[in-house]
This record gives structure tokens, sequence and C-alpha cells, in this order.
């Protein structure tokens, strides 16, 4: 099933954030046919100048950028009086997903492949970065948002970068105000964390978190809530990603941590050198890491969906909540199809446009409203069928009063109090999983005096452990001491001071011997 408005023809919603939807379609233009991606603003934004002004810098900004690596703007317009950001189609799947389904193969994301998909989105970032206006004047472009979710790989081995949703340019019309955080938290830079001014580096600190979180297969900065992980991340402490992945060099860690420095001025001076050192360390290490590998490895692990895909009819499908009957004739009818389809929600948040066809995500079922015919009947068959309807009800009446027995008079028993059974007592909270790390690793820990093992350490604690005081010693270090309580979770990290080197006291000077006593004879 589809819908039409004007030139374009919806075939399936792909998904819906909090701002818009975002709509795999079919545009016929001159007889020309082409897959597009529409991004429509949410009715109840249509009407807010605000964020259309933001969707439209969107536009703007987007649109004079023309690079492989960056998703490319077609048209910004207006269908059914809401605003629509019309995209390239990419056929894949967004990083976060594709890392996600990947593991439920049982296929881990190569290293190899892990460094090329980063490097690309490297060359796409770069290229935003030094973008300039029609007059030559530097737009001085910060993504502000890049996240798994907003890194698009396509079956063909090529990345984009795409949603400049939260962008941020030089001379822009729209202004953060103070204390107002745009982009994704777990995936902020130590100063977009703090509200401080960012620089085309606060990107590249983000890409180093997702390539950080390839290379490791776990989250680097995710608290408990909100407030944790801009805790976390302005704290920035980064493990080696080795410790978590043996497959991972020392050189690897080096270019890694580089990339996630607390400070700008220590990582990469911008998003293109970080990329030629990955391409640098990809040559030496002779890794299998071009787009063609990364294709065929996409192949394989979504084998039968890009089967699926070949056939066009399968595009011609809406999922669930498209909202699409809206746009409909409010004076048709409408009733609800007899068989269901099995249908994939859309995930909140990011807006990728090439999410479709089947996807891990849970299924759900819900019926889709088509059209039916309606027969127009003449005034007159509407009175004679009325007449004989009411003709029979009549008859039917008389006949059961005739035949029916009376009634028999039900004795109902008084009710019996239900059982009143004990509360059942609260739930145990749930312990607290703290693990504790040192800089350098492997220092004893002694809990309360007691050697619990060495760093980096799990500890498990209740919820409401009072606090415990941990020991940490390591030959060559000064010991250090930590006051930690289960609100520290889920890890604390402490730096071990190296011991100064013994001072000696100076060596004295041996005092001068007396000259040896010459054997002289006297005499003859």
């Amino acid at each position: 099933m589809s819908v039409s408005l004007g030139k374009y023809q919806l075939l399936r919603k792909i998904a819906a954030g909090g701002m818009g939807q975002i709509f795999l379609a079919l545009e016929r233009n001159a007889g020309i046919e082409r897959l597009v991606v529409l991004k429509r603003v949410l009715p109840h934004l249509s009407q807010d100048e605000d964020f259309l002004e933001m969707f439209q810098e969107e536009a703007q900004l987007v649109a004079g950028l023309r690079h492989p690596n960056l998703i490319t703007i077609l048209e910004w317009t207006q269908l059914e009086d809401r605003h629509c950001l019309v995209m390239e189609y990419v056929q894949g799947e967004d990083l976060r997903r594709l890392e996600k389904f990947a593991r439920t193969r049982s296929q881990s994301l190569p290293v190899g492949l892990a460094l090329r998909i980063v490097a690309e989105a490297a060359a796409g970032l770069h290229y935003a970065h030094q973008a300039c206006g029609p007059q030559g004047q530097a737009l001085q472009l910060v993504h502000r948002d890049v996240s798994p979710q907003n890194i698009l790989v396509g079956f063909d081995g090529g990345v984009k970068v795409i949603d400049f949703g939260v962008a941020k340019a030089a001379g822009s019309a729209s202004h953060t105000a103070t204390g107002v955080l745009k982009g994704k938290y777990p995936y902020m830079s130590p100063e977009q964390a703090n509200g401080l001014p960012v620089d085309p580096r606060s990107d590249l600190f983000a890409l180093g978190v997702v390539l950080w979180e390839l290379l490791t297969g776990r989250r680097l900065f995710k608290g408990e809530s909100d407030m944790m992980t801009l805790r976390l991340v302005r704290d920035c402490q980064v493990p080696p990603p080795s410790q978590l992945r043996p497959a991972v060099t020392p050189e690897l860690d080096a270019l890694v941590l580089k990339a996630l420095a607390p400070v700008p001025e220590q990582r990469f001076p911008d998003c293109g050198a970080f990329r030629l050192a990955i391409e640098d360390f990809l040559l030496q290490q002779r890794m299998p890491a071009s787009t063609a590998h990364l294709s065929a490895w996409l192949h394989e692990v979504y084998a039968e969906r890009i089967a699926l895909e070949a056939n066009p009819a399968h595009l011609d499908q809406l999922t669930e909540d498209s909202d699409l009957d809206a746009h409909s004739n409010p004076s048709r009818s409408t009733t609800q199809r007899s068989q269901s389809q099995s249908l994939v929600p859309a995930s909140g948040g990011g807006h990728t446009p090439s999410r479709s066809g089947p996807t891990p995500d849970t299924h759900h079922t819900r019926s889709v409203q088509v059209e039916l015919p309606r027969r127009r009947l003449s005034a007159g068959r509407v009175g004679t069928v009325l007449g004989l309807m009411l003709l029979m009800a009549g008859a039917a009446v008389i006949l059961l009063r005739q035949q029916a027995p009376p009634p028999p008079v039900a004795v109902t028993p008084p009710p019996t109090p239900a059982p009143t059974e004990p509360p059942s007592p609260p739930p145990a909270p749930r312990p607290v999983m703290l693990t504790v790390r040192s800089e350098p690793p492997g220092a004893q820990v002694e809990v309360n005096g007691q050697s619990s093992g060495r760093t980096p350490l799990d500890m498990p604690l209740a919820a409401n452990a009072p606090p415990l005081t941990l020991a940490l010693r390591l030959e060559g270090y000064e010991p250090a001491s930590r006051r930690v309580s289960p609100e520290d979770a889920p890890e604390v990290s402490v730096r071990l001071n190296p011991k100064p080197a013994a001072h000696k006291p100076p060596r004295r000077a041996p005092a001068p011997r007396p000259p040896p006593a010459l054997d002289i004879k006297m005499g003859r």
C-alpha cells in the first residue's frame, strides 16, 4: 500500500523521532523515477517558528555540501502544509543497528573494518569543517551530534554522516541558550558537556568515542542517568581498548587515546589528521580494510535482507504509526483490513535515511486502514427497506412474548469475602557493580584492610551499603586510599604517583695521603 503526495509516493516509514518522521518514497519527475528519503516535520511542530527555523537552517547548511561521505540534500519543500527535506536514499544500516545485528549473528565487526568506517566518517566531517559559503567565507560548521546512529553504512561499502539537525555554524541564526546541551550525552566532548564553546575537535572526540566502542564492544560513557553520564564525560577516564580486546595493539591504543584526550589541544589537530593516522596504521598492519572488504562482510551478514530488498514489490509497504490516513479526505469512510501485517517499530531519536526492510528489533502487529467503496441507495429504496425491517422486528417481539416462559427468580448468595493475603515484602534492592581501576593497572586493592584483588577489579555492592575505604598499593608507587560508595558506580579510577627517588648522602672526598717517606741514607 502507498500514499501519493504530489510527485512523491510514500512507500514505507523508516523512522520516527521526537521532531520528525522519515519515509522511503518514490519520486516521479518528468518521466524519471528514483527512490528518495523524506524527512517531514511532525504536525504539532509545523506551527513552531523556532523549530522550523532550525529545520530550514539544517537544509541550508547541508544542501551546499557535496561529498561522498555526507548525505546529500536534494530539496527543501512543503507537502500538504508540512515542511519536508528530500534526501538521497542509501541502501544500508546505521552503525548502531549494524553492530547490534552483527552481535545477534555472533559476528563482531573486525578491527580493520571498524577503522575503515571511522576513517570514512572522519573524511566527511573534515570536509564539512572546512566548507565555505557562497561568498567564500568559512562556515566553521560543527556537527555536535556525531554518534553511531548518525553514521550510515551502505551495503556497497560507502559510509555517510547524516543528520545535521543540531549542527552549528558561524553566524548561525539559532543560538543555544545557556545551560542547554544539544546532542547525545554519551558522545559529547568534555567541553560540550560543560557548556563551553566547541570547535571541530569536539566532533573528533565524539568520533573517537565511536571508535573506542566499536573496538571494545562496550559503552564508554554510559551511566544509569543523564547526570551520571555527563559526569563520566566530564571526568573523561578512558581505559586503553586493549584491556578489553586483546586484538587491539598498543599502537592502536595510542591512536584512540589521542583522539579521546580530555583537552582539545592534546587531540589530533582536525579530523583530516585523525583519518590520516588511521590510514597509516592500516598500511603498516596490512589489514584488509578497503570499502570492498566492508561491502563483502555486509553482504555476508545481511544476505537475507539484501535478497529481499532486491524485489521492488517489497518496498511498497507502510509500517506502523505512519499517520498517513491523516492526509486523506475526512469525509471518506474507512474500515479495517481483516488481515494484519507484521510491522517493524521505528527507533526513536536517530534520523536514518536507510532504515528499510527487516531489522532485528521486536515486531508488532497492527492493522492498516484502507478505503472500501460505498454504494448509494435511492430514497424510495431506503424507505422500503426500513419499512420491511420495522414489520419484521414487531412480529418477532410478539412471537417471543407468546412463547417465552416466565423468567426464573434468581437467588444470589451473599458474596464471600475474599481472603486477605499478607502484604508481600518489598523487593530487595538490586546490587550495584563498581569497577575499580588504577593508572597504571595491576595495583593491589585492600578493602577495610583485607586484600580483594588487583585492578581492574569488579566489586558487587549492595545499593544501601555504607561507604568503604579502598587502599591501593603497587610496587614503585606511593600507596593511595579512596573512599567509595554505591553512588560512585559504575566505576572509579585512582591515579597512583611514582615514589620519589631516594636521596643518598654525598660521598666525601678521600683525605689526602701524606707523601711516602724517602729512604735516604746519610753519611758516606
